[in-house]
């Protein structure tokens, strides 16, 4: 019975391992992804900034669909997981956005990951499936980039000459950011659900860094406030992730804050880097390449941009999480392209 058992697929993990997205990349730059959470088996919308459709010009968003599925396996008899399955495929323009000069990047969906419990539904071949409950889930490909009530889309653009943030109101009109700053750029936001805190990176202070503002209303009609000048002042540097060089690109999801930054110490230009909310701040950073299986190269001496964190959470059995990040790493179909991987338990370096 002990032998029948051990061929069950008993176990639900991911293993580390970069994959290259080549059905959204092109032989221009395709960078910048943010996509919103998936589940063991999901169908989800992407949205990203390239610049394929001006031939290496001006970056514009882009969308694309992206299709993952991790299969459970029997631990007992197999010791390392089954590869994720992927496939994916580019769509074409971010049509939510409306047409506007300069390049476009930075995409970013201010929604919770987390979604009013529901039983999942999916099973596996012909086993009996265990009845779990799914507490975060994606965007769906069929909502084609349409938020639930209150969120928003968020990106930057050079359109008036600097860097500028911009968010999509509920009319689906462009708004300035209130935290941009004049003669600065400001790129890159994020939001914390959990502390109700937005971050973005901005180069005001020389070299880029990150900086936060408390929503201490907690309220998450980003519509109501992201336009209100008054509350730029309550900006801050956020001094926990600063070093020398630039620090940027942040992304929150849950517990962890990943950000790319060139500072000393890395592999090799810019490099993604991770902290931990724990016993009541924001941790250290550090290299993600220590948390790495030995031969999975996260971080090397080329770039590693735009980190996102996709997470898929059954409640009391098992958090999926995925990072993807662009890189302009050999190998590529060219320029910055877009890549994949399971993110293993972050603990500390």
């Amino acid at each position: 019975m002990q032998m029948l058992y051990g061929d069950m697929p008993d176990t639900l993990e991911s293993t580390p391992g970069i994959y290259a997205l080549k059905g959204l990349n092109s032989p221009y730059d395709d960078f910048n992804a943010a996509a919103v959470p998936p589940p063991l088996k999901m169908d989800a919308f992407i949205v990203f900034s390239s610049n394929a459709a001006s031939q290496g010009q001006n970056y514009s968003l882009e969308t694309g669909r992206l299709q993952i599925i991790q299969n459970p396996y029997p631990r007992r008899r197999q010791t390392t997981p089954p590869p994720l399955i992927i496939a994916d495929e580019r769509i074409g323009p971010f049509a939510l956005v409306p047409e506007s000069a300069g390049n476009h990047l930075g995409p970013t969906p201010l929604v919770s990951s987390s979604i009013s419990e529901r039983v999942y539904e999916e099973t596996f071949s012909h086993y009996l499936t265990l009845s779990l409950n799914l507490d975060k889930e994606p965007l769906p490909w069929s909502g084609q980039g349409h938020l639930p009530s209150g969120g928003v889309w968020m990106f930057d653009s050079d359109r008036e000459g600097k860097r500028n943030l911009y968010f999509l109101d509920e009319n689906g009109q462009i708004k300035p950011f209130f935290g941009n700053l004049s003669g600065a750029d400001d790129a890159y936001a994020t939001y914390d659900f959990k502390r109700h805190e937005l971050y973005f990176s901005s180069n005001r202070s020389g070299s880029f860094q990150i900086y936060r503002y408390r929503n201490t209303t907690q309220d998450t009609r980003f519509s109501r406030w992201l336009g209100d000048s008054s509350l730029a002042e309550k900006i801050e540097p956020a001094t926990e992730f600063s070093a020398q060089g630039n620090t940027l690109a942040p992304y929150i999801e849950g517990n962890l804050l990943v950000f790319a930054s060139d500072r000393p110490g890395g592999y090799g230009g810019y490099d993604l880097y991770v902290s931990r909310h724990e016993d009541g701040r924001w941790q250290k950073p550090f290299n993600m390449q220590k948390i790495m299986p030995r031969g999975v190269e996260l971080n090397t001496p080329a770039n590693e941009f735009r980190p996102s964190i996709m997470a898929m959470s059954l409640r009391d059995y098992h958090q999926l999480r995925l990072l993807i990040f662009s890189s302009d790493r050999p190998g590529g179909m060219g320029g910055y392209d877009l890549y994949l991987t399971a993110l293993p338990k972050v603990d500390g370096p």
